[in-house]
Order: structure tokens, then sequence, then C-alpha cells
């Protein structure tokens, strides 16, 4: 008995290691599913469920850290990091006040920490209370001298409470500390350009950049700091080649078409106002900017669409009435430029009397004004492509599919586990000796098509021999069903039910393949609808009754027979009748807690409800289940921002 507990001790020690050696290499998904298989074993360890939470911590699965570290500081009140960790994640979250407190309590625990006096200046510095944030990187430093960003940072401090030579210090520091940080060179160089100090300032850039070529943060400095010194061809050559790191900086773009269009190349300056507008369609600075550009090379009429866009998504944009009037000058419509500038002057006077105290004046609308403006307002998540990281990805927002028996080969299942375990397909399986063997899946198995053929040539001799007829027609219906050959496959589970009414596999196959060839001539509807030029969205129409009778009938003969229960609910949000796909969703979970695909679709309708906290929650778990599309969708509709 003492061998086994010393090999269990052991096993889970190793298991330990190796989702901590998952999360060096970046690997979070591999973490996560590592430290769910010892949660599941010893669900009383502290340091699986941290660890797990610093896998979705980097997955920017805040709020699924969140909850981890909570289960960690309930198993273990005194567990310094996962406060401390969990005051990054409420950080993240922006609840300030959360995290302030985390931290107060991990330098309760531990107060010889430097990370966290760092880490809580950071929240204190977004909260505005620069002097405390200055004071909290001076604590750190106290405690580890050789903390570069902590003087990196503090620099920052000191330059907004007005000590310059502070800062600079600070930034000294950290090059003598680190003469290979191209961050610390980049701040100076920031610093002295505040002091317009421009040649000190691109003398440090220089540095910079010679150490990082790429730093596009950097790069962008410098060209603005060549502008102000009013060195053009070195700016534009500096933004070009930010654009050459990042084809999808706005900024540059952005800048860089000013700058063309200050020298007189108006023409390229359009182009780089063009590619701002594909990232982000709804900046009315850019249309106005480009709609003045128009009106210099005479094209009067698309300066007027340009203005008119502006005004459309800013109806208060009074630059834009009066621009579009000078349009309408040039184009002599007289009266079209009468009425858009009488437009103007209505918006300025509702205005003035807004600020002198009017009720009944036009409410402000500054902060609308603002977000309109934002020339990155979409560009982070253009730039999300390019990074790599997994909840970077754009991904197809879909439900995920319903679920149908399929023939599990022994070539399949030695590439990858198996979906699910159900206790209806284990005994077929036990029954007929794994030959042939099933499983339950919602995913395309990409069996080699020689061998698809010739098994399901076999399958269709013994049918013809009348031998195994009822297996032969299911194992046939669903390889067809596997390719996307509806028709055959219907035929198939039909035949099959003709001999066996209450067959709980070919019932679910058949429902599931009739909803399969609904969708895609759907799908073939739609696009010949657009092919001929049908501009309005065609509304589902689909009959669904006989893929919910099916289902319904699996319920009947197994009332537990979960992913039918999960196909019920498909057809539901498929239909439009999100609340009722919602409810049996949790009825799924009610009877398998792991059934990934059930949080993934529940938080995508969550989402469409507008409840981002409940979609989080769910996409969290079913990203922690393996579907790790949920990362993308928590970080892009979940996130504080998008609140």
């Amino acid at each position: 008995m003492a061998t086994l507990g010393v090999s269990a001790q052991w096993n889970t020690a190793n298991m330990l290691r190796v989702g901590k050696s998952a999360i060096m290499f970046d690997d979070y998904v591999s973490a996560i599913e590592n430290f769910n298989n010892i949660i599941r074993i010893k669900p009383f360890l502290s340091e699986p469920y941290f660890f797990r939470g610093l896998a979705k911590l980097n997955l920017d699965d805040f709020e699924g850290a969140i909850r981890d570290y909570t289960q960690a500081i309930e198993l273990n009140p005194n567990y310094f990091h996962a406060y401390m960790y969990r005051g990054i994640a409420y950080h993240n979250m922006k609840q300030f006040e959360e995290a302030m407190h985390d931290y107060n309590t991990a330098i309760a625990i531990n107060p010889g920490e430097a990370y966290v006096y760092a880490n809580r200046a950071i929240t204190e510095a977004d909260m505005g209370d620069y002097k405390a944030a200055e004071k909290d990187y001076s604590k750190a430093l106290i405690i580890d001298k050789n903390l570069l960003p902590a003087y990196l940072n503090r620099a920052i401090m000191r330059e907004k409470l007005g000590d310059q030579e502070g800062a600079i210090a600070d930034c000294n520091m950290a090059i003598k500390l680190n003469m290979f940080s191209d961050d610390a060179y980049g701040l100076r160089g920031y610093l002295r350009f505040q002091a317009k100090e421009y040649h000190d300032a691109i003398e440090d850039y220089n540095k910079a950049l010679k150490i990082n070529p790429e730093n596009k943060r950097i790069l962008m400095s410098r060209a603005i700091t060549w502008y102000e010194m009013k060195k053009y061809p070195e700016a534009l050559e500096d933004y070009t080649a930010v654009l050459k790191v990042d084809s999808t900086y706005a900024y540059a773009y952005y800048n860089r078409a000013l700058l063309r269009s200050e020298i007189g190349d108006v023409n390229n300056a359009i182009q780089d106002f063009d590619q701002v507008l594909e990232m982000n369609p709804d900046n009315i600075l850019i249309y106005f900017n480009r709609g003045l550009l128009k009106m210099e090379i005479k094209d009067y009429e698309g300066a007027y669409n340009d203005f008119s866009q502006s005004i459309s998504i800013y109806p208060d944009f009074v630059k834009a009435y009066l621009a579009r009037a000078a349009t309408s000058m040039d184009m002599r419509d007289y009266d079209a430029a009468e009425k858009d500038r009488y437009k103007a002057e209505e918006i300025m006077d509702r205005y003035r009397r807004m600020k002198d105290g009017d009720q009944n004046a036009l409410v402000d609308t500054t902060e609308n004004f603002k977000r309109l403006i934002d020339i990155n307002s979409r560009d982070d998540r253009m730039k999300d492509v390019i990074n790599g990281r997994l909840q970077d990805r754009n991904v197809i927002i879909e439900l995920q599919d319903m679920f149908i028996v399929q023939y599990l080969s022994l070539d399949t299942l030695r590439k990858g586990k198996v979906q699910y375990f159900d206790k209806r397909i284990m005994k077929f399986n036990q029954e007929h000796n794994y030959n042939p063997a099933l499983t339950v899946s919602n995913k395309k198995f990409n069996y080699p098509r020689e061998f698809e053929d010739n098994y399901i040539e076999s399958l269709s001799s013994d049918i013809r021999k009348n031998k195994n007829v009822t297996d032969a027609l299911l194992l046939r219906g669903s390889l067809y069903l596997n390719r996307g050959d509806y028709t055959k496959a219907i035929e198939d589970f039909r035949a099959v039910l003709e001999r066996d009414p209450n067959h709980l596999f070919a019932l679910m196959n058949l429902a599931s393949a009739r909803s399969r060839m609904y969708d895609y001539i759907e799908s073939i509807e739609e696009k010949t609808s657009r092919v001929v030029g049908e501009e309005k969205k065609v509304e589902r129409n689909v009959d669904y009754s006989l893929v919910l009778e099916g289902n319904n009938k699996c319920l009947e003969i197994d009332p537990e027979f979960v992913f039918a229960m999960f196909n019920i609910a498909n057809v539901y949000a498929k239909s439009g009748e999100i609340q009722k796909a919602i409810d049996m969703y949790t009825k799924v979970l009610e009877v398998d807690k792991d059934i990934a695909e059930a949080y993934f679709n529940r938080g995508l309708l969550y989402i469409y409800q507008g409840n981002r906290s409940a979609a989080n929650v769910d996409l969290s778990k079913a990203g922690e289940l393996g579907l790790t599309d949920s990362y993308s969708i928590i970080k892009r509709y979940c996130s504080v921002e998008e609140e």
C-alpha cells in the first residue's frame, strides 16, 4: 500500500511538472488539459487551480483565471501568488478596487516580494494616482534594485508628475542595467522629444532601433520626431518602415497620409486613407480628410460622398456639413450648399444653448465623437491576425454542429483521442468486439478516400448477401453522412428503422442527416440569390420538424441520451428560438457537465442576448474542455472594451 501511495504522489508531481513546462513553452491549451486531469484526480490540491488560472490568464480568459485563483485561495488562504495573479486578472478586467484588495492581501502575506509592489503600481497608475505608483515602484526597487521594468515605469510616473530629471535618471539606470534594452533607449528618446530636444531624441531612437530594427513603436516615434524637425523624407521613410513590420498598423497609414497630403502627394495620401478605412470603416475623420484631398484634385463627387459618409456616421459633424456645402458650391448646386450651411449653424446653435444650460438643447455627444475618430478602434483585431497568439486568431464564429454516430477506424483511434465516450456506444462496440467500432462526434472524420470507397463496397456486399444488414446499413449511412452524401445516408438510416423502429443511433443520424441537408440546400439558395442581385437578407425558413421529431423519439427511448438533447438545442438555436435553445443546452449540462460544445453554443447565444458575463463563463469552460476557438471569441466579444 505504501508503494502505491508513493507512486501516486510521484505521478501527481510529474503531471504538475508537465503542465508547468507547457506554460513555459506557451502551450497553454495542453497545460489546461494537464491540470484538468490532476484536478479530476485530486480536487483538494490548490496548485493545479493556480497554474490552470495562469494558463487562462495568458489566453486572456481573465474571468476564468479569476475563478481558478479563487478556488486555489479557498484551498490555501495564504497562497501569495494566487492573490497577486488574481490582482493582475482583476486589473485586466478594469476592476481596479478588487485588484488593489488582492495586492494588499498579497503584501500582507509576503511584504518582501518586489513584483507585487510593481503590479500594484500599475493599477494605481491606471487609477490616476501617479504619486502612489511612483512610491510603489520605489519600494519594489528597494527590494530588488535590478528590476529594470520598475525603473522604466517609474520614469513614466515621474514624467507625468513633472520630474523630467528624475525620469531621465531612471532611464539611465535602466540602460546601465541592460545596455541592450531598446525600451530604455526608446523611453529616454520620448522624454527628450517631450523636452523638444529633438536631436538627442533621434540619437536615442537610433540606438534603440540598432538593437531592434523592427520596433514599430520606436519607428513611429522617430518618424514623428523627424516631422517636428521638418525632415519629411526621413519621416516618410520611417512610416513606410513601420508598415513593412506591420501592414495593419492604422496609425502609420494615417500619419503617412497626412504627411503626403502636406507635401502635395495627394493621390498616394488618398490611397493611405483608403487603407485605414478598410480597417476602420466607421472613422469619420478619415472620410473627412479624404474628402478634403478629393476636393484638391477636383473630384467633387467623391468629396461630396466622403463628407456625406462622415455625416451619416456622426450627424452632428459641423465641419463635414460646411465642407459638403463648399463641394456643392463647386458643383453649382447652390440650394444643397445653403441647406448644409443652415444645418451646420443649427447644430452650432444647439451646442451653444446646451453650454448655456438649456435643458432642451441637444445632449453632448463628445464621447461618441471621440470613439468615431479613434484611428485604431478596430485596428487591434486586425493586428491580432498576425501575432500568432491562440486567442488572437480570426475564427469563423458559428454553432458547434450536431452530433452523429460515426464509424471509428483503428487508424482514427490511434491518431487522436475519441471525442466522447458513451455507454450505449461502448455496449455496441463490446458486443461487436470492436469490429466494427462506433463513436459519437460532431467533427468530420477524414478517412482516406480509397479506404472509404472500399469499406462502403464491402458493406454493400454484406447487405446484398443479407449479412449483418442492420449494422452494415448503419455503418454505410454514417460514412455517407460524414462525406456529405445526404440522400444516400437518409436512405440507409430509413432502411435501418424499417427493420428496427427504435434504433437509437439510426434515429439520431437520420435527424442529423436531414438537418445538414436542409442547411446545405439553404446555403446554396442564399448564394444563388446573391448572384442574381438580391440584396435583402434571406430569412431562415427551414422546417426542422422532422429533425426535432427524430431527436425527441431518441429521448423517448432514452431520456438521458445527451447528444439528442444537444441536437434539439441546436435546432432551436438555428430556428431563432434562443431562450429555448439556452434552456436545452442547460439540460444537456445537467446530464453531462463535460460537453464542451454545449458550453460553447450556449456562450454564443448569451453573446447574442447581450449577456457578456454569462457568455464569458461558458466560453471559458468550453476552452478549458478543449474548444480553443473560445479564447478568440472571449477576447473579441467578452472583453471589458465590448461592454
